[in-house]
């Protein structure tokens, strides 16, 4: 079975304490931006907003508030998947071979996430390429 270095193991399980942050954040910013898209726009005119700026923050608030959802639910999705897969991992549940595929698969979701949570595709790059390096199968390993 597999030993995860340990370098590794805390950066990956840090990138999954961030990645849990991250869905608490994206489900408050979501609330926050129906809070004000819920805001009738009569209000805002007697506040002083003129006809024009409250449309564009309205319209503004929903479509946010659908786009925070989205990539909330898709965190939320990725985070529970790489929950098992990495607690497994770190478990030492796994052999070389499929240890080799999940940090393959660490290192791509690490890239793709960059887009939206930069600090744990950072982290989850860093463990994978690490991890990578430092692996080296053996003939015995390849079935050789």
């Amino acid at each position: 079975m597999h030993k995860m270095q340990d370098t590794p193991k805390i950066l990956t399980i840090v990138g999954l304490v961030v990645e849990g942050l991250a869905i608490l954040v994206f489900a408050t910013a979501t609330v926050i931006f129906r809070m004000i898209a819920s805001i009738p726009k009569e209000d805002l005119i007697a506040d002083g907003w003129s006809d024009l700026d409250a449309q564009i923050l309205l319209n503004f608030s929903r479509t946010f508030s659908i786009v925070t959802l989205i990539i909330g639910v898709l965190i939320f999705v990725m985070f529970l998947v790489n929950l098992v897969i990495f607690t497994k991992l770190i478990k030492g549940m796994y052999d070389d071979i499929q240890a080799k595929h999940i940090y393959m698969y660490q290192a791509i979701w690490g890239g793709i996430s960059i887009l939206f949570n930069t600090i744990t595709g950072v982290l989850y790059l860093i463990s994978a390429v690490q991890s990578q390096s430092k692996y080296k199968p053996t003939r015995a390993r390849e079935g050789l």
